[in-house]
């Protein structure tokens, strides 16, 4: 039986893996696991969502935050629901998100992990090392390559991997270009890569 992957920002996701929400979603910087994955077109993914990415449900229930951090997360709930809500209410343990929104936590001892789940701070901060990692994976992967179709393709997915975690949303994009919303201002804007000669 085969195991059901997807991919999200540094690399390839399946069930059992640990997971942070990035931003601009609204669960940013919040840690689960992932339940299951209902890949796009399938039955599973048509009968839950209309949503045009991949299905990946997430448990962001599965680990116990630090105080200061269940405070932050409840003003977060509270913002994003227009009214009062608690943690322990707050229906987080099966959470449907986009594959692109999702950091997968890798290399991550316990005391890591705890530092994590204590603070917003250091759930960003491995964020940024995961991106800069999986940066310098795709660089070293297309260091020999001098064809100029592979080396767009690279610097797209660099836009791809940068822009999230700056705020935008990877709204669509093609083999020469990226579209990407401001969520504040909800203005789309267009990216395009063109080598010159």
């Amino acid at each position: 039986m085969s195991t059901v992957t997807t991919k999200c920002v540094n690399g390839l996701l399946q069930a059992g893996d640990l997971v942070v929400a990035i931003p601009p979603d609204e669960y940013a910087f919040l840690i689960g696991r992932v339940l299951k994955i209902n890949l796009l077109g399938t039955p599973e993914h048509e009968q839950e969502t209309a949503n045009e990415t991949d299905d990946v449900h997430v448990d962001f229930k599965a680990f116990e935050y630090g105080i200061e951090r269940t405070i932050e997360i409840e003003g977060l709930l509270s913002e994003l629901y227009g009214e009062d809500r608690n943690y322990d209410d707050a229906p987080l343990d099966d959470v449907i998100m986009a594959p692109e929104s999702l950091i997968r936590i890798i290399g991550v001892n316990k005391d890591r992990l705890y530092e994590m789940l204590e603070s917003e701070h250091n759930t960003t901060s491995y964020c940024f090392e995961a991106l800069c990692k999986a940066l310098t994976q795709a660089r070293t992967d297309n260091a020999s390559s001098s064809e100029p179709s592979e080396v767009k393709a690279h610097i797209l997915e660099v836009i791809d991997h940068a822009l999230p975690l700056a705020g935008y949303k990877v709204m669509d994009g093609d083999h020469g270009s990226v579209v990407i919303r401001h969520s504040d201002s909800d203005t789309d804007y267009e990216i395009r890569v063109v080598q010159l000669f």
